[in-house]
């Protein structure tokens, strides 16, 4: 067993030399030039496609805005990419200055003293910055009362639907379902519409979707009043997934499916049915909207908060709503900014230079605008930029709507193997079509077992 994990540790040296060793040769001997006597400030991305180009654009613009840093821009391809890279890195002491990360990294990086607490930058800054993020950026990305990490391109989902099919149907294209029965009730409409009139396309459905989308069933558990995880009476964390409002949300994507309204596809294919006309409704990043709006030519389409659940009478779960209220809720996705403790006091003052141009006020609109993500600070929602930007188009509105009511997932250590088990279960749940509590009670008790060795 010892020469085992001898020979297991030596692979992974060697495999972490391999990685540093692709990226030196692949770099290019030309960025050091470009940088023209500046301090070199190295950034690991995953931004790509239209995303890409903004991001690319816009690191240009800051290296010619000043004369004391270069941002020397590296896209990794992809966040589990970027992920594994970065870790490597750190093992092998080469780690960027600044990369994009998930929460769940960024606690092993506080744990090993790997990243610099930005309170200690934020402190000689003559505004109050913390003041100006908007509060829920700023709660998931603060750990034990310090921010450890910058909110950078955070994303929620939204409603996307057809206003030529809503019109046809006689539903209103000006508006979204506002609840989950009332998006029912557009999907039973649509679906049947299409299945009974002569001459329309009879594998039309009203609701597409993917399948295994934890993302979707955890805004589903908020909008039925559930918790995601919380702590036990014995101190230790539980999952809320074998509780009503779990069972609910996994049976209200059931029903749609056995009732023959709704659709499901694997990855992306609701984004293609969406743009091809063959379902009237999606759930998806606000994101979605720079991939998919060159493709829509064949109709209008709106963009709107998702729907909530609205409460009925006797509903002892929701203490604080009343009957007939719709209660909403929605996880925000994308990720952060860390500036990496590299010993070099000029590195991190032009990885904290950047990342303050980047998020200021108008830069942050700018970005936010270009690309759909949220805006970081307060100022930047309250921007004319912004402003403007809602009165050219109306779709980019939902997201600031949804500020209000943004929640995010559990920053634990074990969420990626979490949310990976979870997603097997809402795939067997989809297929075999069994009773949704069978299911959520089986999920709950598998992630029970791994929370039971985790801490926040």
């Amino acid at each position: 067993m010892r020469n085992f994990l001898i020979a297991t540790l030596i692979c992974w040296v060697v495999v972490v030399g391999l990685i540093i060793q692709h990226d030196r040769e692949t770099s290019g001997p030309t960025e050091t030039d470009k940088a023209g006597g500046k301090t070199q400030i190295v950034f690991w991305h995953a931004m790509g496609g239209p995303l890409g180009i903004v991001m690319e654009d816009l690191v240009t613009r800051y290296n010619n805005s000043q004369a004391n840093y270069y941002v020397k821009s590296v896209n990794m391809g992809s966040y589990d990419t970027l992920a594994k890279k970065v870790l490597a890195s750190l093992v092998a002491n080469e780690a960027p200055d600044i990369s994009q990360n998930y929460e769940t990294l960024t606690k092993k990086f506080i744990k090993h003293h790997k990243i610099v607490c930005l309170d200690d930058l934020i402190a000689s800054e003559p505004e109050d910055i913390k003041a100006d993020i908007v509060p829920v950026l700023l709660e998931n990305n603060t750990f034990d009362g310090k921010l450890y990490s910058f909110p950078f391109n955070k994303s929620v989902p939204v409603l996307y639907y057809n206003k030529n099919m809503f019109a046809k149907v006689g539903l209103d294209p000006a508006r979204g379902p506002e609840s989950l029965d009332e998006m029912f009730e557009y999907c039973r409409k649509i679906t049947k519409y299409h299945q009974e009139t002569p001459g329309e396309d009879k594998s039309v459905y009203g609701y597409g979707c993917s399948k295994a989308n934890v993302w979707s069933f955890l805004n589903r558990i908020l909008q039925h009043g559930g918790k995601i995880v919380y702590d036990g009476p014995d101190g230790v964390m539980k999952s809320g997934f074998a509780e009503p409002a779990a069972i609910k949300s996994l049976e209200f994507l059931q029903n749609m499916l056995r009732e023959g309204v709704a659709r499901e596809g694997q990855g992306f294919d609701h984004q293609n049915d969406f743009i091809a006309g063959k379902v009237a409704m999606i759930e998806s990043s606000i994101v979605s909207k720079v991939f998919m709006e060159a493709d829509i030519k064949d109709f209008d389409y709106g963009i709107a908060p998702l729907p909530g659940y609205k409460i009925k009478s006797g509903e002892g779960n929701l203490p604080e709503t009343k009957e007939g209220e719709i209660n909403r809720g929605v996880i925000l996705s994308g990720s952060n900014i860390n500036i990496f403790n590299n010993g070099d006091e000029k590195k991190v003052a032009g990885a904290w230079d950047f990342v303050k141009w980047f998020t200021s006020t108008d830069i942050g609109a700018e970005w936010s605008v270009r690309t759909t993500y949220l805006p970081v600070r307060k100022s930047s929602v309250n921007s004319d930029i912004v402003k403007k930007a809602l009165e050219q188009d109306p779709n980019l509105e939902a997201p600031f709507v949804q500020l209000d009511y943004c929640d995010f997932e559990p920053r634990l250590s074990v969420w990626f193997e979490i949310r990976d088990l979870m997603a097997d279960h809402l795939e067997r749940a989809t297929i075999d079509m069994g009773p949704a509590e069978t299911y959520c009670t089986q999920m709950a008790k598998d992630v029970d077992a791994i929370l039971k060795h985790a801490t926040r």
